[in-house]
């Protein structure tokens, strides 16, 4: 006469297959997400620009894209507005105040970005977003320097409002730092 397996014999080996599945779900979950983490698409593009004086301006980009867009905000230096830059995209008379047909200058100053960081600058007034710059990516490494963008008046007002105004700088898809200034 054969006798039934017992209950405790099922339901142990019931716990270990449950266990032995858990343990693979667990490791198929490490295994996906690293290579999620580790996911990079480089892919070469040229932006051609023009500005409001009609001039035509092709910038090399390396669009890369990456789920690792952490902000390192140590190395980065303060955001300021001004009415120039110099040979190095760095600030010239940094100010807060403009006149309306001023262009308007944001500089990241004395930054150090690694290969692949990108920036831009958003402009407001009054809390409502006017306009984005392009995205400028770092084809190489950086030490000690300036990125700058500028904001121009339109074609079709060639004056600023007066009011009150902020530019936020963002890096890797973040907000990073933002000024106020004001156009009389």
């Amino acid at each position: 006469m054969q006798q039934a397996p017992s209950n405790s014999t099922q339901m142990r080996t019931a716990a270990i297959v449950t266990i032995v599945v858990i343990i693979g779900l667990l490791l198929l979950g490490r295994f996906v997400t690293g290579l999620m983490d580790n996911n990079t698409t480089t892919t070469d593009t040229t932006t051609t620009t023009t500005d409001n004086n009609g001039t035509v301006q092709t910038f090399p980009q390396n669009n890369t894209t990456s789920s690792n867009n952490t902000l390192n905000t140590s190395n980065l230096g303060p955001v300021v507005v001004a009415q120039g830059v110099d040979r190095d995209n760095c600030a010239v008379d940094a100010t807060s105040t403009f006149d309306n047909t001023d262009p308007i200058y944001v500089v990241l100053e004395d930054s150090v970005l690694p290969q692949g960081t990108t920036m831009f600058a958003r402009l407001y007034e009054n809390d409502r977003a006017l306009e984005d710059t392009r995205e400028l990516t770092a084809e190489q490494a950086y030490d000690n320097t300036c990125v700058s963008f500028v904001f121009e008046p339109t074609s079709s007002a060639e004056v600023w409002d007066a009011g009150n105004y902020e530019v936020e700088f963002f890096v890797n898809g973040n907000s990073y730092q933002s000024t106020s200034f004001q156009i009389r």
